[in-house]
Formats: structure tokens, C-alpha cells, sequence
């Protein structure tokens, strides 16, 4: 796996994010790492979104679809019906239906939502990956080769390939 510039070899997903999130190795599985990986599953989308937003076809959105993809740092998720933004739009599965309280949005026209899944360690790693955070190079034999999400594909989200300088935990 590259993260931060950095390739990272790991026999499985927690010792990975043992590397990626601070004290993630010495928290006790369970909630305190859900948390952690809720944490860094923030941050992401937060970098992924900035980055994304800074792209041509930002200028045009509509300004009621600016306002969802500019949040501020500590507001709650969007609650968006429906996502028809040229921008695609990232979102954190946790606060999303059945896992979280808001229903899903639906996409139309020609937007996408990007999902990050802290719900697993191997969930993490392979929707990080789609949303383009980190690479994963080869992940085990358990990640899901038809994921579940399906706006997206195995390699990613296509027409948005890049590789942000300096992403990753403490950004």
C-alpha cells in the first residue's frame, strides 16, 4: 500500500491503519478504533472533497450545490436527497442508512457519491483507495472484488485520477 508518499507492507488492514492513524495500534479493538477510523475517515473525505472541489468543473456547480461541497470543519454530514452535482460528492457511510440516521442520497444526472466505510479495517482501506487517499497495492483474498459500492468501480472512481501530495493523517 502507498500512503503519504510512503509504501507501507502490512500482513493485514488493522496493522496498516496501525501505521496510518496515531495510536491506532494502541487502541483496544472495538469502539476506540471505530472512533479512530471515523476520525481519519473525516479527514479524507475532507481532503478528497478540497481536492476535488479545486478542479475546472467546480465553477459549474449551482450555489446550493457549492454550499454542500464546501462544509465547514465541524458541520454536520449533508443531508442531500438527491446528488445531480458535476462535482462528485464524498460522503462517510456512518451517518448514512442502515449504519447511520440519514437516508442515502440518490445520484441523477451526472453525479456520483464517493463513500468512505470505517465500519471494517478492510472496508476502510478499499473505499479510501477508490476515492484515490491512498493505493492499495494488494489487499487480502477477504476484500470484496464486487464492491459495494457501486458508482464506483474496482480501480476507482474514473476521470478523477491523482495522486495529492501530502494527504494522509495529520493534513
Amino acid at each position: 500500500m502507498l500512503h503519504d508518499g510512503w509504501r507501507i507492507c502490512a500482513s493485514s488492514a488493522e496493522e496498516a491503519l496501525g501505521v496510518i492513524a496515531d495510536d491506532y495500534a494502541n487502541l483496544k479493538p472495538g469502539p476506540a478504533r471505530m472512533r479512530a477510523r471515523l476520525n481519519l475517515a473525516l479527514q479524507a473525505r475532507n481532503l478528497v472533497q478540497a481536492l476535488l472541489n479545486a478542479g475546472e468543473v467546480f465553477e459549474q456547480s449551482t450555489d446550493e450545490q457549492r454550499q454542500v461541497l464546501l462544509p465547514q470543519q465541524n458541520m454536520a454530514p449533508p443531508d442531500v436527497d438527491v446528488w445531480a452535482g458535476v462535482v462528485p460528492l464524498v460522503l462517510v457511510t456512518s451517518f448514512y442508512r442502515p449504519l447511520g440516521d440519514r437516508e442515502q442520497p440518490r445520484v441523477a444526472g451526472p453525479g456520483q457519491i464517493w463513500w468512505i466505510d470505517p465500519d471494517t479495517p478492510e472496508a476502510f482501506l478499499e473505499t479510501l483507495h477508490q476515492v484515490r487517499w491512498l493505493d492499495v497495492i494488494h489487499m487480502a483474498a477477504a476484500s470484496d472484488p464486487g464492491s459495494r459500492y457501486r458508482n464506483l468501480g474496482p480501480n476507482g472512481a474514473a476521470g478523477y485520477w491523482w495522486r495529492p501530495c501530502g494527504a494522509g493523517a495529520g493534513t
